[in-house]
């Protein structure tokens, strides 16, 4: 035990051991703080565990780096799939000398052949239409309310919460209305009154053939930016034109006036401007079925109910010209078919498209039927030949090979429009700046785990003795001969490969724009203190020629060259199991454990235990066997404690006993010493 001290002063907050409970008053006969010695003797038992700790933790950081990498080389795997894409090698992409007339857009996975075409006529594409018998619209009542007179008004003035109200304003003269009260008779009665009241000699006059007139010896105005409702439009008084004749300016309905009331009810007054009244049931569209109810749908819900239907369709309400459409959402010489058995309601033949809702449903004589037109187009081809073709819709896919053609004007000989078609490497550069990112962090990354501890060296002036001293700690993988394995094959994958295709121009990365950087830059020594340069005690970046591994940016020069001069060989470099990607899918599978998936397939073989896998199962291995050692170590401290407190016990006892036995001697008046 020499070495130790046995102190008194105080024991140990620590106490090691397991099955010896501690000394609870050490020392009181032997004076010994027996706890303090165990804690020391333990301490030093336990010194061992550091340099087992510092492996495991070393080892757990290098597991972690394993995976860092492992996920980097993942997502270079993931970007071969693009850039080995035969499609990208040979793209185009088309454009137009005039895109407002007719736009030019590639057609998913095609190829159009480069080259110019000239249109030199083209029509558009037509929808049919169904526009309804004006018959079957109502008269204009002009003594029943504005409100159910035969005409869609809609007043927006009045108090809060109240719509009934309107204003017209007739050479500055403001005239209020009310749609629930007033009819066209009283209108006009109640705007002569008001007129002749302000001194001006305009007047309105209804001329009983379904228009009216205003007649002014002054020039004539019509409406006010303060005007509300829209009794001007009903009237037909917005279009009309006003003309001068005998002193006299005059403006007249340009069309009957009143109109279809889109938000009346059908069972309103007037039918809500249907000359004959809409009953409740079931109509048909191109096959569809609607219902309609005459109490409580109007023309608003029923457009509606069609528009958002698979009819195909366009149902709208064509207010200039008091008519219900329908308009196929489809262009070209397609038929709209109104009726269908079943049909219960008269809705198609009130609104004048059918003659009757029954058997054999024909179209109302009124009606106005316009059947769609096919688009076409006339181009001449790269041969200089002439073609015409037709099609359906606006977008014209069956003239330029791989070429969506979308006409917005028509173009006739006089301004033609000239389609190019070039080589588009766009989507291929994009692959290939991905393939170099991704390749790149990977390279980056081992460099960066791999890096060597930085050394410095201190000089004593006195005795010229020098020494080292460690400035950095290097990378966890440093000297990690498998990772700097990984390195080394893909840097020789990526600059030594060689197509063998049979063109010597391109046949390496480098022939197309990818090289490797030629010079990298490392951390080393150097002297903080220009007075001794022999010191080296900091540390700097300092470049070197050679290559880092680490590939240069995509040159895009060369690259368009290239594939100008010999697409297919570009392509080989990257497409096929032979290529460097084939090579580098094959390999990668083997390091990661993951598939290399290529545009063709699949390249390489999954391995029942790939290189990430064994290394980070080694290491694995390592930090428990490290672990199981630093327990032997835990239970060697506590086994030591408990025979050191068990001796230590069984000692303080005895001398307890001997001096409760002095003691007893020392009261009989028994001398313990020596006559």
């Amino acid at each position: 035990m020499s070495g130790i001290s046995a102190a008194t002063t105080s024991s140990s907050s620590t106490q090691y051991g397991t099955n010896v409970p501690p000394v609870s008053f050490p020392g009181i006969a032997s004076g010994i703080d027996y706890n303090s010695i165990i804690s020391k003797y333990t301490a030093l038992t336990l010194q061992q565990e550091t340099p087992l700790q510092n492996d495991v933790t070393s080892l757990n950081k290098q597991n972690a780096e394993l995976l860092k990498i492992q996920n980097l080389v993942n997502t270079f795997q993931n970007t071969f799939q693009a850039v080995s894409d035969p499609t990208a090698f040979n793209a185009t992409a088309p454009s137009s000398s005039n895109s407002t007339a007719v736009a030019a857009t590639s057609v998913a996975g095609t190829t159009a052949t480069p080259g110019s075409y000239l249109i030199t006529n083209a029509t558009l594409a037509t929808a049919t239409q169904l526009q309804n018998d004006p018959a079957a619209n109502g008269t204009f009542n002009v003594g029943a309310p504005l409100l159910n007179a035969g005409s869609a008004i809609s007043p927006d003035n009045g108090p809060p919460g109240y719509t009934g109200q309107g204003q017209v304003t007739i050479d500055g003269v403001a005239i209020s209305y009310d749609i629930n009260s007033d009819t066209l008779t009283s209108f006009i009665a109640k705007a002569n009154t008001a007129l002749t009241a302000a001194g001006v000699t305009a007047s309105l006059t209804d001329n009983g053939n379904g228009t009216v007139s205003v007649t002014s010896t002054q020039p004539l105005t019509l409406g006010s930016a303060s005007d509300s409702g829209n009794l001007l439009t009903v009237l037909r008084l917005d279009t009309a034109p006003i003309t001068f004749a005998a002193g006299v300016y005059t403006a007249t309905s340009s069309a009957n006036i009143g109109g279809i009331n889109l938000g009346a009810t059908f069972n309103t007054d007037q039918n809500a401007g249907f000359a004959t009244a809409v009953t409740s049931g079931a109509f048909t569209i191109n096959g569809v079925h609607f219902t309609v109810d005459g109490t409580t749908d109007n023309l608003n819900n029923i457009l509606d109910e069609i528009n958002a239907s698979s009819a195909g369709v366009l149902a709208t309400y064509d207010t200039a010209n008091d008519r219900v459409v329908l308009t196929s959402k489809t262009a070209g010489p397609e038929g709209i078919s109104v009726g269908g058995v079943g049909d219960s309601s008269n809705f198609l033949q009130a609104a004048g498209f059918l003659t009757n809702y029954t058997a054999p449903n024909l179209i109302s004589a009124g009606a106005a039927l316009s059947v769609g037109k096919s688009a076409s187009l006339t181009y001449q081809d790269t041969s200089g030949a002439t073609n015409t073709v037709y099609s359906n819709s606006n977008d014209v896919t069956n003239a330029i090979s791989g070429v969506d053609l979308t006409l917005t004007q028509p173009i006739t000989a006089a301004a033609p429009v000239t389609i190019s078609v070039a080589q588009d490497s766009s989507t291929l550069q994009t692959s290939i700046g991905n393939f170099v990112t991704a390749y790149n962090a990977v390279i980056n990354e081992i460099n960066t785990a791999t890096a060597a501890p930085v050394v410095g060296t201190t000089t004593d002036d006195d005795s010229g003795a020098t020494s080292g001293t460690q400035l950095t700690t290097g990378g966890v993988l440093f000297n990690n001969q498998d990772v700097l394995t990984l390195k080394d094959q893909l840097v020789n994958l990526i600059s030594n490969y060689a197509s063998n295709t049979g063109s010597n121009a391109y046949n390496s990365l480098a022939s197309i724009g990818l090289t490797l950087d030629s010079s990298f830059t490392v951390d080393a020594a150097g002297s903080g203190d220009s007075s001794n340069a022999s010191t080296q005690d900091s540390v700097s970046g300092q470049t070197y020629d050679g290559t880092s591994g680490k590939l240069e940016a995509l040159d895009v020069t060369t690259l368009t060259t290239a594939l100008q001069t010999d697409p297919n060989a570009v392509a080989s470099l990257f497409t096929g199991s032979t290529s460097i990607v084939g090579q580098l899918g094959v390999y990668l599978t083997s390091v990661s454990g993951l598939p290399t998936q290529l545009t063709n397939g699949v390249a390489g073989a999954v391995p029942a235990q790939s290189l990430f896998t064994t290394l980070t199962d080694e290491t694995a291995d390592q930090i428990t066997s490290l672990q199981t050692q630093i327990k032997l170590v835990t239970d060697q401290a506590n086994m030591q404690a408990d025979q050191l407190r068990a001796e230590f016990v069984a000692s303080e006892t005895a001398i307890a006993q001997l001096q409760a036995i002095q003691g007893e001697l020392g009261a009989l008046g028994v001398s313990s010493s020596t006559k």
